[in-house]
């Protein structure tokens, strides 16, 4: 027999009874669970299990007493709701039977997960599973959506019969959950093909995917733009080619509104597309991949792979020279606690810490500039030379492509355009005199150049330490500009003073379009203030910098932030974006202002406005339905191309001004919600991600070369420095996964001494707390090292044999490798990688089947690397699901949007990377990986439900399936979605009161029954708690809800291995306060 359950869900133990639960398993019991997980669903176990009990009289057969109603059993009055469970019982001591057996299931489960991860992966053994991937499976299975389901659900539903019949175990209620999943499914998804093996799946895989073709082009294959000749003769061909490969969920996915990537691919100009595509990095397939046509490699990810040679390498220079210096000194190096608090414990006196050793650095570098009598420790002038690197290195790049030259000149323009359409003298005259000083900016960026290479450091002002002491800072700042500029008056000290009330590092400038100029024309130059005010704060900065200034006097004041590690990250951030931008557009806002010049490869935001005002001219004017449309569309367009730039540059949505109070706050408490909700268990789903992308042989196959090739650790930290090179695994430098999935990527706080403390906590917090830092870092290179070997071994047969399948070709076309590029990549893998058919880890050689390991470090086709680098870090950054600029709605990058949509941005990357990429392929990977996360989603959920001390097998079946698939992450924003609805709708509509599923641990309302704070994210449910605690502790009505809202307001409370001991603390002290 099998579970039983009350109407509120809850396991049912008679009065008695509770001492089935026992102490925590063991390993060992964890091992023996699992099997018995395992061996209670295949069908083929059941029936040993039932000829082993009949042949053995293992299981006693009953004789039938017709006198007996177990109706009115006593031993099962205390389960009397339930009766429905025992009456296939022949007598009272078939029911004694019965019972012994449910509570000796229960002390052995006890909630284990290993038992329930045991009956999942038992499953996939199960005849109907293995069926429906022979060739007889798939035609059992194809057709209509409503043949599959019957054809599945009378498969599934009739193998559940048997297993009915053989055990007595399995209820009645699983059984029919069962059999509706079985029904349900199929119609789920698309038709699965048949197949042998892996290969052969792929082969029909083609085939469905010229179905696509058919279906939603509404048209026969389409022919491809390549090399060996086009059919494409229209823009309507052009723009088919750029959308995104169908999914089958339409409106609901990738036909949707939702981010601007859809949007432009969906309704822009070829033109549009081809932008979106170059600027942020989508993580679907494009329909042109399966006509072999590459993706471009996107700037998103060319500013990610600068990350690792020019911040990581510079940081570690510093950290080594840090290291020299303590040696020298007499101490000993930095040790793993020395390490994760950024310090130097147990110094001797005198000795500097890390972060004053940085701060010498800048100091040295001043002295260098200005001069200086200091005599400084070699260690310091060694560091100082790799930053010398670091500012040469991006430097030269940014003067050869007259970034600020361009961007000046197009504000002038601009300012030109504003001035002869400006009616208002006095207006005219306010404006006429920003040109002027915009005009002398330029003027002297012509004759100095915009960056100082000697010794250069970028300045950085604190902005809490100016507005704490505003008097004392025009006080310092008088002395360090009269130092060098005599004749210098009071009121230009005043002037340059002001301008830092408003200080932040970097300004967002708003869009410079010929919309301002036709704001200018309609005589409405309220709407250009932003943009000239904005032009005047930077020419106010900008004023100090043409004057001669001793910045160490502010410094040491305290005025200027002298840690180089941080102005270093501020700079990358300021300048490798433009740098990139640039390259391509000619300018860093991408308006394509050099396209006369032939310096940019690809039109810009200005030349497709061209061409939609030429259709809209060719439509009959924006007076004409079509043109209309045509404007709408335009406007729409355009707003989502400069977003899409200010999104690189880290501009987009940000605030006037990131310092004020509000804006801090709004940090501060993202940042205090991470650490307090989160435990990094949920991260373990990764794992079966390895799995859906390469499958269960592939996986296994190039594990046990790894495992087995004794070496290991070189393999990984070679392909790691390969892998970072491709802008990802960087998270035990920067928490770019963590940051980015739980919304508090931004960098402003690093300006302020409180949020710098807090910052370094949260980073202590994600590295060595719950782990996410170490966890992102391996899991992203072992995700590489697969993704590297398949991606070889696809480039090796292409090359060899010329037989790929389609779905593997258009992966390599989607990273942007084609046939070219692919031979250069292999020629590099063979020369200087390891691996089979490339070099041999020792001079005996070593036999691999499987394993490849590029070591693009010693590769001479600097092309072929950076290829290799963009294709690993794309497919890394989906494989272990990392949100992306543009995976997420615009206004979720806004203060307020980030309030609401924290811990949100994981389930759009995650519903784009798993599940619609999944359905796009289309192949036999996706659907054993939906059985593997399904698993680990159990997996964590039973841990969840010991971390809260409550007992997983307690919950019905119904919920274990909609948890588990909750937190595989299968259902990505989708279940955020549903989960919303059900909170508001008190567990009436939804998913979990559609299978029976009661409301999941943790979505206790507050005193006045309000479910709106649980879906307005994170921060109002916490201050929703803060406000449910004030009013139960003031109302006299404390309880133990009360008491757990009080342990969620804790930080580190939800870590996964320290739940027992704030478990503790809840029952032993906040329930009795």
């Amino acid at each position: 027999m099998g579970d039983v359950y009350t109407a509120s869900g809850q396991l049912y133990i008679p009065h008695g009874s509770q001492n089935i639960k026992e102490n925590e398993n063991t390993v060992y019991d964890n091992i023996v669970n699992f099997g018995r997980g395992f061996a209670d669903e295949p069908l083929i176990a059941l029936g040993s299990k039932f000829i082993i009990n009949t042949v053995y009289n293992d299981s006693p057969h009953y004789k039938v007493d017709n006198n007996y109603d177990p109706y009115y059993d006593p031993q099962l009055q205390p389960y009397k709701p339930f009766i429905g469970q025992f009456l296939h019982s022949k007598s009272k001591e078939h029911s004694t039977y019965l019972l012994d057996r449910f509570k000796t299931k229960m002390k052995a489960i006890n909630g284990d997960p290993s038992y329930i991860i045991g009956r999942i992966l038992g499953g996939i053994l199960d005849p109907s599973s293995l069926f429906l991937f022979t060739k007889a499976g798939s035609i059992v299975i194809q057709g209509n959506r409503i043949k599959r389901m019957a054809a599945g659900g009378g498969l599934i539903g009739g193998e559940e019969a048997i297993k009915q019949g053989l055990t007595d175990e399995r209820t009645t209620t699983e059984g029919a959950l069962i059999t509706a999943a079985g029904f349900i499914v199929p119609a789920l998804f698309p038709n699965i093909p048949n197949g042998k093996s892996a290969k052969k799946f792929d082969k029909y895989a083609d085939m469905y995917d010229r179905a696509d073709d058919e279906v939603f082009n509404n048209t026969a294959t389409v022919g491809a733009a390549s090399p060996k000749g086009s059919k494409l003769k229209t823009e309507a061909d052009y723009q088919d080619l750029n959308q995104i490969q169908p999914t089958g969920l339409g409106i609901f996915g990738e036909q949707g509104p939702f981010n601007p990537i859809f949007r432009v691919l969906k309704n822009g100009i070829s033109e549009a597309q081809e932008m979106m595509e170059t600027l942020l990095e989508g993580a679907l397939f494009q329909k042109k991949n399966f006509k072999d046509i590459v993706t471009a490699p996107s700037i998103e990810r060319k500013i990610k792979m600068r990350y690792a040679p020019l911040v990581i390498d510079t940081t570690k220079k510093m950290e080594l020279a840090y290291n020299s210096y303590l040696v020298k000194m007499g101490e000993s190096a930095q040790n793993f606690f020395d390490r994760a608090f950024n310090t130097k414990f147990n110094r001797s006196k005198g000795i500097m810490t890390p972060r004053e050793f940085r701060e010498k650095i800048f100091d040295y570098r001043m002295g260098q500039k200005y001069g200086s009598n200091e005599v400084f420790d070699d260690e310091v002038i060694l560091a100082s030379r790799a930053i010398d690197d670091f500012y040469k290195t991006i430097g030269k790049e940014y003067d050869s492509l007259k970034i600020v030259e361009t961007s000046l000149t197009r504000q002038l323009n601009t300012l030109d355009t504003i001035i002869a359409n400006t009616k208002n003298v006095k207006r005219k005259q306010e404006f006429i005199l920003t040109r002027a000083k915009l005009q002398k900016r330029l003027d002297y960026v012509k004759e100095n150049g915009s960056l100082i290479r000697n010794n250069y450091t970028n300045i950085v002002y604190k902005r809490d330490a100016i507005d704490a002491d505003f008097e004392g800072f025009k006080k310092v700042l008088g002395e360090a500009l009269r130092k060098g500029n005599k004749n210098i008056r009071q009121d230009e000290i005043d002037d340059i003073a002001e301008g830092f009330k408003q200080y932040q590092p970097v300004i967002a400038m708003p869009n410079i379009t010929e919309e301002i100029a036709a704001m200018a024309k309609t005589g409405n130059v309220a709407d250009i203030n932003g943009f000239v005010e904005k032009i005047n704060k930077i020419s106010a900065r900008f004023k100090n910098r043409t004057l001669n200034i001793d910045y160490r006097i502010l410094a040491n004041a305290g005025f200027i932030e002298k840690d180089v590690a941080t102005l270093n990250k501020l700079y990358f951030n300021q300048t490798i974006p433009d740098i990139e931008i640039t390259k391509v557009f000619g300018d860093p806002m991408g308006y394509g202002t050099s396209i006369a010049g032939g310096r940019n490869t690809q039109l810009g935001i200005q030349q497709i406005s061209e061409l939609y005002d030429e259709a809209i001219s060719a439509a009959g004017g924006v007076n004409t339905k079509k043109g209309e449309k045509l404007q709408v569309q335009k406007n729409q367009i355009l707003k989502d191309l400069d977003s899409s730039i200010h999104l690189l540059r880290g501009t987009y949505g940000l605030a006037d001004d990131p310092n004020r109070n509000i804006s801090r706050g709004i940090r501060l408490m993202k940042l205090y919600n991470s650490m307090t909700m989160l435990t990094g268990i949920a991260q373990v789903v990764d794992t079966a991600r390895l799995v859906m992308i390469n499958g269960m042989g592939k996986t296994m196959r190039i594990s046990w070369d790894l495992m087995t090739s004794g070496y290991f650790k070189e393999i990984y930290k070679m392909n790691l420095k390969t892998t970072q090179l491709g802008g990802e695994a960087m998270d035990m430098f920067a928490s770019t996964r963590a940051m980015a999935m739980y919304g508090i990527d931004d960098a402003f706080g690093v300006f302020n001494k409180f949020e710098r403390g807090t910052s370094s906590i949260g980073n202590l917090y994600f590295t060595y707390l719950n782990l996410s830092n170490p966890w992102n870092t391996a899991v992203k290179n072992m995700a590489s090292l697969f993704n590297g070997t398949r991606m070889i071994e696809s480039i090796e047969k292409q090359i060899l044999t010329g037989k790929i399948t389609k779905v593997n070709k258009a992966r390599l076309r989607n990273m942007g490798i084609d046939d070219a590029m692919g031979k250069r990549i292999y020629d590099q893998y063979k020369k200087y990688g390891y691996g089979k058919n490339a070099r041999k880890w020792t001079s005996n050689g070593d036999t691999y089947k499987q394993l490849r390991v590029a070591n693009t470090d010693e590769w001479t086709d600097k092309a072929a690397a950076d290829a290799y680098h963009n294709a690993i870090g794309k497919q890394a950054n989906i494989d272990i699901v990392t949100p992306s600029k543009g995976d997420v709605p615009l206004w979720a990058n806004t203060e307020i949007g980030g309030v609401l949509t924290q811990f949100k941005k994981f389930g759009m990357a995650s519903t784009q990377r798993m599940l619609m990429r999944g359905l796009q392929e289309k192949d036999a990977n996706f659907f054993t990986g939906v059985l593997l996360l399904m698993a680990a989603g159990a997996g964590v959920d039973a841990f969840r439900q010991k971390a809260f001390n409550r007992d997983y097998s307690k919950k019905p079946f119904g919920q274990k399936i909609v948890d588990a698939f909750d937190r595989s992450g299968l259902g990505g924003i989708y279940s955020d979605i549903n989960n919303a609805i059900e909170r508001l709708g008190n567990n009436e509509i939804g998913l979990r009161p559609l299978l029976g599923a009661k409301k999941p641990y943790g979505t206790y309302r507050d005193v006045f029954n309000n479910p709106i704070p649980d879906v307005l994210g994170p921060t109002t449910s916490q201050l929703a708690n803060i406000g449910d605690i004030m009013w139960t502790w003031g109302s006299g009505k404390y309880n133990h809800h009360t008491a757990r809202n009080v342990r969620r307001l804790v930080p580190f409370q939800n870590v996964w291995f320290l739940d027992s001991l704030f478990d503790e603390m809840e029952k032993e002290v906040l329930r009795w306060v």
